[in-house]
C-alpha cells in the first residue's frame, strides 16, 4: 500500500463524497426526465359525458411530451391508444394483434415513417375510448411496430368530431345534421 499513497487517499477522499454525489447525480437526473417528459398515459379511465348540446363526449390531456395517450378497448380488451391523426387504420404490433386473438389476412405493403413494410389487415369487432364505441373497424398490422401501445387512427377518428382547444382534445361521436 505504501507504492500508491495517493490512489487511497483519493479512494477515501470519494467515499466521503459518494453522498452528494450521488444526490447531485439524482437531482440532474430528475431535472433531465422532467425536461423531456414522459410518455405516461393521463388518460387511463376515460368517461364519456353529456355535452351542454346533449352529445356524449370524451376529454383527453396531453402527456409531457404533448402526445395524446388514452385507455381505451379493442374488441373488450383493455389497450394503450395513442391519438394519431396521421394514421389510416388502427394500427397495432404483431405482438398484440396475437394478444388480441385477431384473424389477420395478408395486406400488402404499407408506406411507415420507416419506409414501405409488408403488412397485415384485420377488422375489430369494436373499438372503445370511454364509451365512444366505432364498430367494423379496419386495422393495419405492421411488424415493425414495437410496445403495446396501438395507433387510433383514421378508421376510429372519421367517426368522431376532434376538437383541440386550449391543449385539451376532445372527441365527440360525429352526428350528421339533417
Amino acid at each position: 500500500m505504501k507504492a500508491f499513497p495517493r490512489i487511497t487517499a483519493m479512494t477515501r477522499g470519494l467515499r466521503r463524497h459518494q453522498a452528494p454525489l450521488l444526490l447531485m447525480f439524482l437531482m440532474l437526473t430528475l431535472m433531465v426526465g422532467v425536461r423531456l417528459g414522459s410518455p405516461q398515459n393521463p388518460n387511463p379511465r376515460p368517461v364519456a359525458y353529456l355535452g351542454s348540446d346533449g352529445v356524449p363526449e370524451v376529454r383527453l390531456v396531453p402527456n409531457a411530451l404533448d402526445q395524446f395517450i388514452v385507455t381505451g378497448s379493442i374488441n373488450g380488451e383493455s389497450t394503450p391508444f395513442l391519438v394519431d391523426t396521421g394514421a389510416v387504420d388502427v394500427a397495432m404490433s404483431y405482438a398484440v394483434a396475437q394478444r388480441l386473438g385477431l384473424e389477420l389476412r395478408s395486406g400488402g405493403y404499407s408506406k411507415t415513417g420507416n419506409g414501405n413494410v409488408a403488412s397485415w389487415t384485420a377488422r375489430l369487432d369494436s373499438v372503445d375510448v370511454g364509451g365512444l364505441t366505432v364498430r367494423d373497424v379496419k386495422a393495419t398490422v405492421l411488424p415493425n411496430l414495437h410496445g403495446d401501445e396501438v395507433l387510433l387512427g383514421m378508421a376510429y377518428l372519421k367517426h368522431m368530431e376532434l376538437v383541440l382547444r386550449g391543449g385539451v382534445m376532445t372527441l365527440r361521436p360525429f352526428v350528421a345534421e339533417g
